[in-house]
Order: C-alpha cells, then structure tokens, then sequence
C-alpha cells in the first residue's frame, strides 16, 4: 500500500508576508500585515539597504504592490463563493523543517 500526503493552506491562514535579504552576510527579515498600506516596506532591506524590487534600472515594486492587494481581495471574495479555495504547498517544504 502506498499513502500519499498532500498539505494545504487556506486563503483565510495567509496573515502577512515575511521578507529576507539575500545578501548572504545579512539576511535580515521583514514581516509585514497583509492588510492595510505596505508603502515602500518592501522596496529595500532595512538593514542593509540593497534593492530588493529595484533592479538593472528596472523595478517590479508596482507588481509585487498588486500581487499582495490581489491576494487581500481574493481573501475577502472566496467567504462568497460556493467552494472552498485553498493552495496546495509543496510536501517537499513540510519535509525539509522537520
């Protein structure tokens, strides 16, 4: 017999975001509401100040902005809806912690 796990997050359980810094000598982390204004939290590391949206002249700060407006929104619409919506998460995540 072979058994098989699948593991899922309901939008309802998604409270905020947390960013880290990829410079390897400061990884600092900034956790921010998904409700309410992010303003320009996510743009740059608090601690040492690289780009985190910004880049090659380029920056994708107003999408990252309408993924997480979206998300809220889509949060509120599915207590609407007449089915559950949920996200599947990759079992290999729920592996890797324990």
């Amino acid at each position: 017999m072979t058994a098989q796990f699948k593991y899922f997050i309901e939008l309802s359980d998604i409270v905020g975001i947390r960013c880290e810094c990829k410079d390897p000598e400061c990884r600092a982390t900034l956790l921010l509401p998904l409700s309410g204004e992010m303003r320009d939290a996510h743009v740059s590391c608090p601690k040492c100040k690289r780009g985190w949206t910004r880049y090659n002249g380029s920056t994708d700060e107003f999408e990252v902005k309408k993924y997480l407006a979206e998300l809220e929104r889509l949060k509120e619409m599915v207590k609407h809806l007449g089915f559950t919506l949920t996200l599947e998460i990759d079992e290999r995540v729920i592996s890797n912690e324990r």
